[in-house]
């Protein structure tokens, strides 16, 4: 898909949506194919935010059932089933296990209690039944998990998820439907009418400098951490509709793990997760009250120290913070809140419609960010005065772009392998590239028109092929090195020294000037 602005301004568009993080790309979608014209804008690359820095997970949310929010954790076990069917390249079942030590805060009867509930929230929609495990079984799942102590456990599953691929195909998706999407492309000050309602903003390409107007009937802001700033260019004096808290995740080199673990911390209780993630473990999420500006957020020492502490409470040998290969840092977009701790902020989502008619919406979790896009559009084309009943969402059922039509297990079975012969590479590749792009893992190598040099290693190691950026740049809106080595892939965050010298990199070949 290519980048272009000049359709933005263009006309005057049904919905215009400020953000893309993966709320502002579900709108996106879910209107598109809904019929209504589109105008998508994102200051920076899309996902580049808290869209990127998640824990990776599609999950219902155990820990929630401790507070009762049982609604939300339904509503989150079906949007993960939805997930799986229409992402399931990108979305896919993860077995977790939750071992119960002797000194455990949560005996083995209450932990029961709340799978067996979690199961039963989930009715059709449920991966898999809850089990026992014994110490062997978890031990065998879980290298280097300390045995002292441990009487067993439970294994469930949820699903992992590749965040920032997910929200890129959202857009992919809602491009295909007929949203105008570009990224780089900033608000920089909101347009009303001589009555005062909201019709569009004042825009700045970041690329090449250049001003323009997207007018629209509906303005959305699905900013994120940024939203108060959005709702400050339409009024200054409005109250500050979010607490924002931050997650931090730590990766580590691999493990061997075969199953996530869902873990107290030693030290105050907090629930939090060690996964494995691309050949790495990944530890997290602190949840901490964040004051300062969002485009500032960054893994500071002490959240660091807090996550290896968490770790080497189970693991053995212990990690360093020398053995720390990357940070995540991320901002929830949460809404304003006495709460006095940072994880009894409401995770529910929230659409504000202001005066002048500019909607606002946070809150909410990346599970439901699909139901979350529907009730806006549902919003959206009541105002327009068109029928949400007539007019009902089709993004339960409609695959995103890279899900093949096959069984996914099928596909995935018997798709390398045909990759493999037909292009002559190596099955692992094959394989990595199925993983990546789903279905448009055969037009990737089309495009490489049979030049081997395509199936080299960008780094020796690693499974991305220099093929990859040339195909993320004329198809996937890869505009800058670190689109292709922070979010199209996650080189730059194993090897930070291709972000200090991106001129040596085969993305600079394939960047283009605007």
């Amino acid at each position: 898909m290519e980048r272009s602005i000049e359709p933005l301004g263009d006309r005057t568009h049904d919905l215009l949506v400020i953000g893309g993080g993966i709320t502002g790309a579900g709108i996106a979608l879910d209107a598109a194919l809904r019929g209504l014209s589109v105008a998508l804008i994102e200051k920076g690359d899309f996902a580049a935010a808290t869209s990127s820095a998640s824990s990776k997970l599609i999950h219902g949310g155990l820990r929630y059932l401790e507070g009762a929010h049982f609604g939300l954790v339904r509503e989150a076990l079906r949007e993960r089933h939805t997930l799986l069917r229409i992402a399931p390249h990108l979305v896919r079942p993860l077995p977790i296990l939750l071992p119960i030590y002797h000194k455990s805060t949560r005996p083995r009867w209450m932990v029961k209690l709340g799978l067996s509930l979690y199961d039963w929230l989930a009715g059709r929609a449920r991966i898999g039944r809850h089990a026992w495990w014994t110490p062997a079984q978890i031990a065998a799942q879980a290298p280097g998990i300390r045995t002292q102590g441990l009487r067993g456990g439970f294994r469930f599953f949820d699903a992992q998820m590749d965040d920032a691929r997910l929200c890129l195909e959202v857009v992919l998706s809602a491009m295909a439907a007929g949203a105008q999407a570009a990224n780089y492309v900033e608000a920089v000050e909101l347009v009303h009418d001589a009555a005062g309602r909201m019709r569009g903003c004042e825009a700045v390409d970041r690329l090449s400098g250049s001003s323009f107007r997207v007018s629209a009937r509906v303005v959305v802001s699905a900013a994120g951490p940024w939203a108060d700033r959005v709702r400050a260019m339409d009024r200054p004096d409005q109250a500050a509709l979010l607490t924002p808290t931050k997650g931090v995740h730590i990766v580590l080199a691999g493990r061997g793990l075969t199953a996530g673990l869902l873990l107290a911390h030693p030290q105050d209780g907090r629930v939090l997760f060690v996964l494995p993630w691309m050949g790495r473990t990944l530890v997290g999420t602190t949840d901490t009250f964040y004051g300062a500006a969002p485009d500032d957020v960054h893994a500071g020492a002490s959240d660091v120290a807090y996550l290896l502490d968490a770790f080497n409470g189970y693991f053995d040998p212990p990690a360093a913070s020398r053995d720390v290969v990357a940070t995540l840092a991320g901002l929830r977009p949460l809404l304003a809140s006495n709460a006095r701790s940072p994880s009894a902020v409401s995770r529910e989502c929230a659409m504000v419609r202001s005066a002048s008619g500019l909607w606002t919406i946070t809150g909410g979790k990346y599970t439901t960010y699909r139901h979350m896009a529907e009730q806006m559009v549902d919003a959206i084309l009541s105002e327009l005065g068109g029928s949400p009943r007539r007019m009902p969402s089709p993004t339960a059922s409609h695959r995103l772009i890279g899900a093949p039509a096959a069984d996914w297990t099928v596909y995935r079975s018997n798709e390398p392998a045909a990759l493999a012969r037909d292009f002559g590479l190596a099955p692992e590749t094959a394989t990595h590239l199925v993983d990546r792009y789903g279905s448009r893992a055969r037009r990737l190598l089309e495009e490489c028109a049979g030049d081997r040099s395509c199936y080299a290693a960008i780094v020796p190691g690693e499974p991305d092929v220099r093929g990859e950026f040339a195909f993320q740049a004329a198809h996937e809106l890869a505009r800058r090195p670190e689109d292709h080595l922070l979010r199209r892939t996650r080189l730059g965050l194993f090897h930070p020294e291709l972000l200090d010298a991106p001129a040596r990199m085969p993305c600079t070949e394939v960047r283009r000037s605007e």
